[in-house]
């Protein structure tokens, strides 16, 4: 059953490939948990493991990992999402905002080890080869040796995991395919007027 309750069942996927595949194309997770009394927020891309667990790693500064052994947090990775409006539709129809992600309650262990963290970052650059980078992570390089002290590995178990794909489900065949269609051509729209208004803001000398 979702953990919450307000949350539509034909909206929900518990299938253990399609949430893995989602997260496979969408490493990038948004890691919240309590530290010192406060909710705090990283975005961190983590990697599956065959048996379903998860590794990454942290800038050991980080305040949410720094001077921590294991915690518990809740873990959402987000995919591309997308405003449908009327026009979407094949029929009339109000317009809502499909999304695609998955939820994670999680324990995590900080590793403050530096062999194993040395280990999860060169098994991170092999997993990530398939972007197209040549990379592989040099034990010898002294930028390695330099930055390694710096890092802290992340173990993560999954305890409790769900998909959210709202894809208008609710809708008949016809409004939901011209609906999915109109998504995955939001897609490409979207992203690109963001892209192109993000130019100036990845200036060193952009206002902040």
């Amino acid at each position: 059953m979702s953990q919450c309750p307000f949350h539509y069942t034909d909206y929900r996927c518990t299938d253990e490939a399609a949430i893995g595949r989602f997260v496979d194309a969408f490493p990038l997770a948004l890691i919240t948990s309590v530290a010192d009394g406060r909710f705090c927020s990283s975005h961190i891309p983590l990697l599956r493991n065959p048996d379903g667990s998860l590794f990454g790693h942290v800038d050991r500064r980080n305040p949410q990992f720094e001077g921590r052994s294991a915690f518990d947090a809740h873990i959402v990775f987000m995919g591309p999402s997308s405003y449908v409006p009327p026009e979407g539709y094949r029929n009339r129809q109000l317009p809502t905002w499909n999304y695609l992600a998955v939820h994670m309650d999680a324990r995590i262990e900080v590793i403050d080890r530096e062999p194993e963290a040395l280990a999860i970052l060169e098994r991170t650059a092999e997993r990530l080869a398939h972007y197209g980078s040549a990379y592989r992570v040099d034990p010898q390089d002294p930028r390695v040796v330099a930055n390694l002290p710096h890092i802290l590995g992340l173990a993560i178990d999954p305890l409790r995991v769900e998909g959210r794909f709202k894809l208008s489900q609710d809708k008949r065949e016809e409004d939901r395919d011209a609906a999915l269609d109109w998504f995955i051509e939001a897609q490409g729209r979207d992203l690109r007027g963001l892209l192109d208004a993000l130019k100036d803001f990845a200036k060193p000398d952009a206002p902040r």
